[in-house]
């Protein structure tokens, strides 16, 4: 049922006139993982859809990228970009990879997605080898545009994550420390590198509004985040 609804989702999204090019698409989860990975790495991309990051990590990077991803559409597209991939579910299946065999392991906004992340954060972390990093992207549920939504009485599509060709979003994180909390809580074995606060288009705002934005990234993170980049490194 989950593969049958994500199979809709990528359908229905790839259609869209909005993802019909990279740029318009563009999201700085890519770059904060692009930036992170070195070159030759063997990479993890769990939730992998179309393919998209995997492609630019053995491009630019020469990586050698393995995709997970429910969804045999999105898979299906995934290998056009020259991307293996493997059928799983991620929130409740083991990985169908072996223990330590990457370097780093990537999800980018796949938690929110998931019934349990306890679980995709444990395989994930079993995946990767002792000095491994794990790069997570999250968005975050209390950032300025969603209080104010909730100020006009309104629930906002985005935060839920329901507009046309988006996956729903069942759990919610914010900047401050939910997230921080999370990995204590559920991945003893991981070990907090980096966190930082981040637009998630930062190309769709003129430079003074990019100035204006980044500012107030750093004064008030936990407002104006809208994503929230991790480094995690495996530590046992």
């Amino acid at each position: 049922m989950i593969a049958e609804y994500y199979d809709r989702v990528w359908t229905e999204k790839l259609s869209l006139p909005q993802y019909q090019t990279l740029d318009k698409r563009w999201r700085s989860r890519w770059d904060f993982a692009v930036e992170r990975i070195a070159d030759g790495s063997r990479v993890l991309d769990v939730a992998s859809g179309d393919g998209v990051l995997g492609e630019m990590l053995m491009r630019a990077k020469g990586c050698k990228v393995l995709g997970l991803d429910v969804s045999g559409y999105a898979r299906d597209m995934a290998a056009r970009r020259g991307l293996e991939s493997r059928p799983c579910d991620v929130s409740a299946e083991r990985f169908p990879v072996d223990d330590d065999a990457f370097d780093f392991a990537t999800l980018l906004c796949c938690l929110e997605h998931v019934f349990d992340p306890g679980h995709t954060l444990r395989e994930t972390a079993r995946a990767v080898r002792i000095g491994g990093r794990l790069l997570v992207t999250l968005p975050n549920a209390v950032s300025l545009r969603y209080r104010w939504d909730f100020v006009r009485g309104r629930l906002s599509k985005d935060l839920l994550h329901t507009n046309d060709g988006e996956g729903l979003h069942i759990r919610f994180f914010n900047f401050d420390d939910d997230f921080d909390r999370f990995i204590g809580e559920e991945t003893p074995m991981l070990r907090l590198l980096e966190k930082v606060p981040a637009l998630k288009n930062p190309r769709r705002h003129s430079r003074l509004g990019r100035t204006v934005l980044t500012a107030g990234l750093h004064v008030w993170p936990n407002l104006f985040a809208e994503y929230t980049h991790y480094t995690l490194e495996r530590q046992s």
